[in-house]
């Protein structure tokens, strides 16, 4: 586990952090409460985002998360951004997207595996196409940017996928249809292959 720097969040942000939690306990009966939740959510990692990257000190994007920003991914045609953690155990808001510990860090030569949730796969990974442009901003390898190259359904034994690779890339795994009855044995996996770097450095907001 990463070592967190200890930073205050703003008062806003406390706010924010108390939200979540009461949201949370509602999420299962009030679908606009998880609306609430997950707009609340990529609030606070936007913010954590920025902060990270201004300070230069990794900075946790609510009081109790044992995790921080390392990295953010944005799909232009989809005109979305979505900050990526790093590994944890502890539940996360449906929302987040996670970086698989087993794999090497995003921006770095090789296969970097990203986990995306449900919601995630809802929202914006199953709208994916080939061809789009993904671009990756990472705390520590700059800015990167990646075409979407394949995408497939697989058994959930399957690993060929997230095995190393030589090549720079982006692969990101999630639940197919996302159902009770699938979510179990299949995933969706998006590909994404290296064009080039964009700079040394990644941008802020």
């Amino acid at each position: 586990m990463q070592t967190v720097a200890a930073m205050k969040l703003p008062l806003i942000g406390i706010i924010f952090s108390l939200v979540i939690a009461l949201s949370s306990v509602w999420q299962f009966t009030n679908n606009s409460l998880i609306s609430l939740q997950n707009v609340v959510t990529q609030g606070l990692l936007h913010t954590a985002w920025v902060r990270t990257q201004s300070s230069g000190h990794q900075v946790q994007p609510w009081p109790w998360a044992e995790t921080v920003p390392i990295a953010r991914l944005s799909i232009p045609r989809l005109n979305a951004k979505h900050v990526v953690l790093a590994y944890t155990d502890q539940k996360l808001p449906p929302i987040a997207i996670t970086h698989a510990n087993s794999s090497i860090p995003p921006g770095e030569l090789g296969n970097s595996i990203l986990n995306i949730s449900p919601e995630g796969y809802r929202s914006f990974l199953r709208r994916l196409k080939p061809g789009d442009i993904l671009l990756l901003e990472s705390v520590h390898s700059g800015l990167w940017r990646y075409r979407v190259s394949t995408i497939y359904v697989v058994e959930k034994s399957n690993t060929v996928l997230i095995e190393p690779s030589l090549n720079r890339r982006l692969t990101l795994v999630s639940c197919y249809r996302c159902d009770q009855q699938q979510k179990n044995r299949f995933r969706y996996v998006v590909v994404a292959e290296e064009m080039e770097r964009v700079s040394s450095t990644s941008s802020t907001p």
